[in-house]
């Protein structure tokens, strides 16, 4: 493999890992750091959308991924007990038509593994504490288990999270604002599942909270809500027979505004980040880091930020009107929702449109 021109990607999270296996399978092996010492123990992120998984495919990542991830045909949405329709992934036509479950630490075990197939590696606890532009390169300095490491690359790409330190060594800003109210998420083990087996399930309760969990393996659910129990906000008769791990947070509305300068690129939450509403966040970051690859790959990299920036807005906004939608408390704006949520969920053609944004497939 070509090792010039040279690139570091910063973080080894879905986005950083998509980008070093696009270039990698393109014939450019980059330099990966990520600062921790594994793949991320618990996060929003688990559904793959189909766009990322034609994405990953040429790489052979989707392949693995699909052997240990679960199918979702579909979502069940409540309020108040009862059931107000159903979304049907299934009826994409699409080859992917499903939402693919499966734990973030798992998808980064896997793009992991096929870039090791390609003959890079993830080099652990190295985080990077300087950058700057040195007019043809990027001149960095690392901090790993050898030490206080300078270096210099023709590009950085930055995939290192809402709290990029290669973003904040650019002064691009990081425009918006967080939300005060705290969510929180759950991975437990769960006997006597009483709803449809392998769908997913958002409950919208009255007061604007809000439950939603999915299945990630056998007998194995995540649980997000906006409140501070995400499990609590599941209704039904079944037994949690073990809670695997707990967190909460709050939700970021923050974008940078350019993804890009001469020598150093953003994508993933290190360029956006927003509501977990709509399940795109991750995917989003996979999707740069595939662009990213491309223009790489086709000498077209100053149209970057132009290709990704206007895709982040837009899903900022979408996401932003869905949290205020499964929100509301309004008793006018609560029927209003209700009654657009039982239309979409009985008459699946109306479906389509929305989901196949949603699954990246459309714009």
């Amino acid at each position: 493999m070509s090792e010039s021109p040279s690139i570091l990607v910063v973080g080894a999270g879905p986005t950083g890992l998509t980008a070093a296996v696009e270039l990698a399978r393109r014939g450019l092996l980059a330099r990966i750091v990520d600062r921790n010492e594994g793949p991320t123990p618990l996060s929003k992120a688990v559904g793959i959308a189909p766009h990322s998984l034609e994405l990953l495919e040429p790489s052979g990542a989707t392949g693995r991924l699909l052997a240990k991830g679960l199918r979702i045909p579909c979502g069940h949405i409540y309020f108040a007990g009862q059931e107000l329709g159903v979304v049907r992934f299934s009826t994409l036509q699409h080859r992917f038509n499903f939402l693919l479950s499966l734990p973030q630490s798992e998808t980064e075990g896997v793009l992991a593994e096929v870039l090791a197939g390609l003959g890079g590696t993830v080099e652990r606890h190295t985080a990077l504490t300087e950058l700057r532009e040195a007019g043809d390169r990027v001149e960095v300095v690392l901090q790993g288990p050898g030490g206080r490491e300078e270096a210099s690359y023709d590009m950085v790409y930055g995939a290192d999270g809402a709290h990029s330190r290669v973003r904040d060594s650019l002064g691009l800003g990081f425009e918006g604002y967080t939300h005060d109210r705290t969510w929180s998420i759950a991975d437990a083990e769960i006997a006597d599942w009483p709803y449809e087996a392998g769908t997913a399930q958002l409950f919208l309760q009255r007061g604007g909270n809000v439950g939603f969990i999915i299945p990630i393996g056998p007998d194995r659910f995540r649980a997000v809500s906006n409140t501070e129990d995400a499990l609590a906000r599941i209704p039904g008769d079944y037994r949690v027979t073990r809670v695997l791990r707990s967190d909460s947070f709050r939700i970021p509305v923050r974008q940078a505004p350019r993804y890009q300068t001469a020598r150093v690129f953003l994508g993933g939450d290190a360029a956006h980040v927003h509501s977990p509403v709509g399940a795109r966040g991750m995917n989003l970051g996979i999707e740069d880091a595939a662009a990213f690859a491309r223009r790489f790959a086709e000498d077209d990299l100053a149209g970057y930020t132009a290709e990704r920036h206007p895709v982040g807005r837009r899903w900022i906004a979408a996401s932003e009107r869905a949290l205020a939608a499964v929100q509301a408390t309004h008793p006018a704006a609560v029927a209003l929702r209700n009654l657009a949520l039982w239309t979409l969920g009985h008459l699946p053609p109306l479906q389509r449109p929305l989901l196949a944004r949603a699954a990246g497939l459309r714009s």
